[in-house]
């Protein structure tokens, strides 16, 4: 562990790094208090403090992708200028391609000195409603090259030493639609700055700089030496995961994110060779903003038990090969930077993680499938009723339902493993400002992934035009026909991401009349479902239904309890339908039926291994001695001085390990509709159902694309 220098004690270390945290949630606070972006007061921004090096120190609890980025950004304002870092400055940019996520998440970084020395810097970003491009809002779904997308704000002095260059500034908003909105929210970023400095000055002339300085560097030097110890203690092995961008807003074409994570002692290195080119349309990320989005991952999960700072990704190398899907370069178009390439680079990341934590008998409780498989985009433009020009982005959609855990259901509409502070706006403040009506806002029943501990489920709402004649709607999803939010050991993905509408619907005559509309199918119209990535538009008598992509299950839905089960029917998370076909669980009235039940587990059991092919294998069960364990569902055993697979559960020997368990152990191919109503699948792939061939227990389930092999999902260097 690193020590504290002399000039430091620990009660003064302890007090300073607290006050570290109560500057940067008053710098976060200023944000959401100054700026009156519906975006921002949906947490889509954050605040951090960096070390003079640019190190994050201190990380604000909001939308996390951007924290490693700005520390990115700030090592980069170090090179290019040098000496001329002065007090009073601020710097600015949205490159994705230097160090940036998209063109509209916009980083503001200013240095903090104190008696003439360099003692901190401070960071703020969000995302701002519009800076140009082919859409209101920004998000353009048909761009096939950066320049259609709006202005990409190079690395810029926008204050120096207090003076606002009004050239830098202008220029700005001569580029966006919403240019009141937009110097709010710029206006908010200064004002954070200001805030925090001013507390930073206070601190500094109360301990000292250097007592503040120091107790970041110690901080970060700790979390680093805690982190490297952590990943020590894990298996070394090389780890697999593969994941999906659909839709790049032409055709629904799928590109291919393969992640590699090999451990060796202190260090994980996360390689993507093998990832797709990237897309001339919708759907890259950056390396930036894949960087950014797995040191997200590395908050959320080790940054449980860890404070939040560039310690945590000390052990962390990362390789992107060039101009991929989650590392492109000019000129591929990169609005969706934010949520596209870069979120499935952090998925299977996570993933990858997940199966390593499952050998560690100590962080059974931290597997789970990735959480963050898409963002349900839903920004709406045009007139509003006012006669104004509006954009908005409605963040109803961070409601959606979270990964299950070994011992615990995921939370319904819980929002985001990278966005751990999330929230919506009221409907009454949507409808008061945006020229729409909600028909309904909602958790949305079976749209969890099941599981023996299910998936969370999550939100669903929908939008009628009201009040305008015409709006503008940019869709830009992905996971609507790739279920990325995958179940862990036997547990079923969740819901796909969802866009529907009723067009020339009669909703409106229909609640004259004194009727509810409470579904689509009460709304009338034509009924169509939307592409992931488009621009559409909606009269005033169209309805938009949007459905959120939820986190998988954990474990065989046929083991789940069926109290749980029951009590899930009566709150009405689980439909009857599909408390019976998921889980096998047959409710009558307020009660289960126990002997149909037995009799429809026991059914769907022989219809699984009625499926499966013969390996010609014997898989009658052994007693051999447990090398390892892969959470509950796979033993690695010796038979002298071969290692086997074996199913946890019936003790049946399904084959040599080999390269790779699943070579060995027999799969059914499963319709999407049979691991959930609401899943849909793209064309080109696969579900596949992993079992215990003498029980028919389902092991692991996941996609593949056809044609191809599976990923490997361990190999473990020592067994």
């Amino acid at each position: 562990m690193a020590e504290l220098a002399a000039a430091i004690d620990p009660i003064t270390f302890e007090v300073i790094s607290h006050r570290l945290w109560a500057i940067n949630e008053e710098g976060s606070t200023t944000i959401v208090h100054a700026s009156g972006s519906p975006v921002v007061h949906a947490q889509d921004y954050n605040f951090g403090l960096y070390a003079p090096n640019g190190d994050l120190a201190v990380c604000g609890v909001f939308y996390t992708l951007p924290m490693f980025v700005m520390q990115l950004l700030i090592k980069q304002v170090i090179e290019r200028y040098g000496d001329d870092v002065n007090p009073g400055d601020v710097f600015l940019s949205s490159d994705p391609f230097r160090a940036g996520i998209h063109q509209s998440d916009v980083q503001f970084v200013s240095p903090f000195f104190h008696d003439g020395e360099l003692v901190a810097w401070t960071g703020c970003m969000a995302h701002v409603m519009d800076v140009g491009g082919m859409n209101p809002g920004s998000w353009c779904p048909t761009a096939t090259d950066l320049y259609q997308e709006g202005l990409i704000i190079p690395l810029s002095r926008i204050v120096d030493e207090g003076r606002v260059n009004r050239g830098v500034w202008d220029t700005i908003m001569a580029n966006s639609r919403l240019p009141a909105m937009l110097g709010n929210d710029f206006s908010a970023f200064l004002s954070a700055h200001r805030v925090s400095q001013a507390r930073l000055r206070e601190a500094s002339e109360e301990y000292g700089g250097e007592a503040v300085r120091q107790t970041m560097e110690t901080t970060i030097a700790r979390t680093a030496a805690r982190m490297g110890e952590w990943i020590e203690g894990l298996p070394d092995g090389r780890f697999q995961h593969v994941g999906f961008v659909d839709h790049d807003g032409q055709e629904n074409r799928l590109y291919k994110v393969l992640c590699t994570m090999t451990k060796a002692g202190d260090r994980i290195r996360f390689d993507y060779a093998g990832t797709d080119a990237a897309i001339a349309g919708m759907g890259n990320g950056s390396a930036s903003g894949s960087y950014g989005a797995i040191g997200a991952i590395m908050l959320a999960l080790f940054g449980s038990d860890l404070p939040w700072n560039a310690g945590l990704m000390r052990s962390i190398d990362i390789d992107f090969p060039p101009n991929t899907v989650v590392s492109a370069e000019p000129p591929m178009p990169l609005s969706a930077g934010s949520v596209a390439g870069a979120w499935i680079a952090s998925a299977t990341a996570e993933t990858c993680l997940a199966k390593l934590l499952a050998f560690s008998e100590g962080h059974q409780d931290w597997v789970c499938g990735p959480p963050d498989g898409s963002w349900l985009l839903s920004q709406f433009g045009g007139m509003n009723q006012f006669g104004e020009p509006f954009a908005t982005m409605f963040m109803d959609a961070q409601g959606w339902g979270g990964s299950a855990f070994s011992f615990r259901d995921g939370v319904d509409t819980g929002g985001s493993m990278v966005v751990p502070v999330s929230q919506f706006m009221d409907v009454e403040l949507n409808e008061a400002h945006q020229p729409v009506f909600y028909l309904w806002r909602r958790e949305a029943t079976d749209t969890g992934g099941a599981g023996r501990q299910r998936g969370g489920n999550g939100i669903e709402f929908a939008l009628a035009v009201y009040d305008t004649d015409e709006l503008i709607a940019t869709c830009g999803t992905q996971g609507a026909t790739v279920p990325t939010t995958i179940g862990v050991f036997g547990g079923n993905p969740g819901a796909t991401s969802l866009y529907e509408t009723a067009v020339e619907s009669d909703w409106r005559e229909r609640m004259a009349a004194g009727s509810s509309v409470l579904d689509l199918d009460g709304a009338g119209g034509r009924r169509e479902i939307a592409e992931a990535k488009c621009t559409i538009r909606l009269g005033p008598h169209d309805v938009m239904n949007h459905v959120t992509q939820n986190g998988g299950g954990y474990g065989d839905p046929l083991e789940r309890d069926i109290a749980e089960v029951l009590r899930d029917v009566l709150d009405g998370s689980v439909s009857r339908d599909c408390a019976r076909s998921l889980y096998g669980v047959v409710v009558d009235g307020v009660a289960v039926d126990e002997a149909a039940t037995a009799r429809e587990r026991g059914q769907a059991l022989a219809a699984r291994l009625a499926e499966l092919p013969d390996s010609g294998r014997d898989h009658a069960p052994r007693e051999l001695p447990i090398v390892r364990r892969w959470a509950d569902v796979v033993n690695l055993v010796r038979d002298g001085d071969e290692i086997l697979v074996q199913a946890a559960a019936s003790g049946a020997i399904l084959g040599p390990l080999g390269d790779d368990w699943r070579a060995v152990t027999p799969y059914r191919v499963v319709a999407p509709e049979q691991l959930g109503a609401a899943i849909r699948l793209h064309e080109q792939l696969e579900l596949r159902q992993y079992l215990d061939p003498t029980t028919g227990r389902a092991l692991w389930v996941d996609f593949v694309r056809k044609g191809e092999e599976p990923v490997v999902d361990f190999q473990l260097t020592e067994l």
